[in-house]
């Protein structure tokens, strides 16, 4: 016999900037596998200002990268009990938009954004939740094939997607990428893509374009 309990967790939350008068955008942002919060967002350095709020939740799980000791990272899931971690995530990240995100003045434009594995992960909480997102970027990852957009297609049409990648990302071929893009198309989907010169990582260029297109709207 398997059954469950809900408990309470303590989750590290980095979070970078404030709400003031200029603020026009705040990113809520999942990390990829295997990344910290506390490191990850700063990668997004190049965009801090009085403009810009980052909001970095760190995955629910911690496990030593190598090994029993040294260097520790974060992930979001595994395949075991996955839809209880799909559960318990979606769950997190609408408790971290409620504490941080909901008393922000209705203008600014919300960010939903996922690298790697995080990518997976906003994609599934986008659909999940009954928040305000205006932008939804997936960086280097691929939507989750599992995730019924068909069910969720209404309300997934009405965000304004980015899909961003990098040439020589080796964990996401050129044809991969292009075939996430067809997909989105056949469900009525058509995302601003950004294909840069890069690796797997979050690259300046890209970041500083992606920051000027998800303004679009002021």
């Amino acid at each position: 016999m398997t059954d469950y309990i809900k408990v309470q967790k303590t989750a590290r939350v980095a979070i970078e900037g404030a709400n003031n008068p200029d603020l026009k955008s705040v990113w809520l942002i999942a990390h990829g596998y295997g990344q910290l919060a506390t490191y990850f967002i700063n990668k997004f350095e190049k965009l801090f200002s009085e403009e810009n709020l980052f909001i970095v939740p760190e995955g629910l799980h911690r496990y030593y990268l190598n090994g029993f000791s040294g260097k520790i990272g974060a992930s979001w899931m595994t395949a075991e009990e996955r839809e209880k971690d799909i559960e318990d995530y979606c769950n997190y990240l609408d408790a971290v938009y409620e504490k941080y995100i909901t008393r922000l003045d209705k203008k600014v434009i919300v960010n939903a954004f996922g690298f790697s594995q995080g990518g997976a992960t906003i994609c599934r909480w986008a659909a999940h939740t009954k928040n305000k997102i205006d932008n939804l970027i997936v960086w280097g990852s691929v939507i989750p094939p599992d995730m019924d957009l068909e069910k969720k297609i209404q309300k997934l049409k009405t965000l304004n997607w980015f899909y961003v990648a990098g040439d020589k990302d080796e964990f996401l071929s050129d044809k991969r990428r292009l075939e996430q893009l067809e997909e989105l198309k056949k469900s009525g989907i058509t995302p601003n893509s950004i294909h840069y010169n890069g690796t797997h990582d979050i690259s300046e260029e890209p970041l500083l374009l992606l920051n000027k297109n998800v303004l679009k709207k002021l």
